[in-house]
């Protein structure tokens, strides 16, 4: 049995607190018992059993189930095939969220559907296992390769075309929102959110009755008023600060969107914004 500690520490966003590994001999138990942390169990070879909240999962190699925090849980490996398994405790406040956005959300139980998908889950797990124990349980290495365990097991994608459309838009915005500062093009959302231009026009001009480009326009203004009304900026600084080449083209699209330039509008709006 290998098992790795990681000191008790505070409470992160997200945190691995100790992660292991065990070849489990015949018929070999866990439980009743409860646990504070969540814990993700990952099956590697043989199979078993895991009961909680009044069901029994019968489980094998490939799959993995998922122990909540103080939910009453009991497992116990197969008499004839014992498994061996691997698994993560980790806890944060970020931890709900996180699982909101996989299967985990709706059941215990993970099962892979191909086998690229199980050989996917089972090399994330070991490199989770090496690299927790490479670097002495650093955070920041063992979150990410935690991240990227879970995303294996991350929820399937309505297949409504309304739903798609508005998880595109909520994508593209959400892009444009955290990059208007730098000289993102409609490229490159369209890139990250994974579909053509053509097709996020169509979708921007259904929800926003703009077109992406001018949604891009438009929030970058909205934050250069911010800038000018709450803040002893430049012109010069509000332009680059927005994602605008230079403050002559800033200028040019601020009074065209707003009907003043902007030094009019510090002038006549300056402690407003967001008063």
């Amino acid at each position: 049995m290998k098992n790795t500690h990681q000191e008790p520490k505070t409470q992160h966003t997200l945190s691995v607190y100790f992660c292991g590994q065990e070849d489990c001999g015949s018929g070999h138990s866990f439980g009743p018992a409860m646990r504070p942390h969540y814990l993700l169990h990952v099956i590697y070879h043989g199979k078993g059993i895991y009961q909680c909240g009044g069901h029994t999962y019968h489980l094998k190699a490939g799959d993995a189930f998922l122990i909540r925090p103080m939910d009453s849980i009991y497992y116990r490996a197969d008499n004839t095939e014992p498994w061996s398994y691997a698994w993560a405790g980790f806890d944060g406040s970020a931890c709900k969220e996180i699982l909101e956005q996989t299967i985990f959300s709706d059941t215990l139980i993970f099962t892979p559907e191909t086998p690229a998908q199980q050989n996917n889950l089972l090399t994330r797990m070991t490199n989770l296992l090496a690299t927790f124990s490479e670097n002495n349980g650093n955070d920041l290495s063992t979150a990410g390769n935690l991240l990227l365990m879970l995303s294996s097991v991350q929820k399937k994608t309505s297949e409504s075309r309304t739903d798609i459309a508005t998880l595109y838009f909520q994508k593209a915005s959400e892009y444009i929102k955290n990059n208007y500062a730098y000289p993102i093009q409609i490229s490159d959302v369209a890139r990250y959110v994974g579909i053509d231009r053509s097709y996020l026009y169509r979708i921007f001009m259904e929800h926003e009755n703009i077109s992406p480009k001018q949604y891009l326009l438009k929030h970058r203004l909205q934050m250069a008023t911010q800038l000018l009304c709450s803040s002893t900026c430049t012109i010069t600084e509000a332009a680059l600060s927005c994602g605008f080449r230079d403050a002559p083209s800033f200028c040019n699209y601020f009074r065209q969107g707003t009907g003043y330039t902007p030094k009019e509008f510090r002038k006549n709006y300056s402690g407003t914004i967001n008063a």
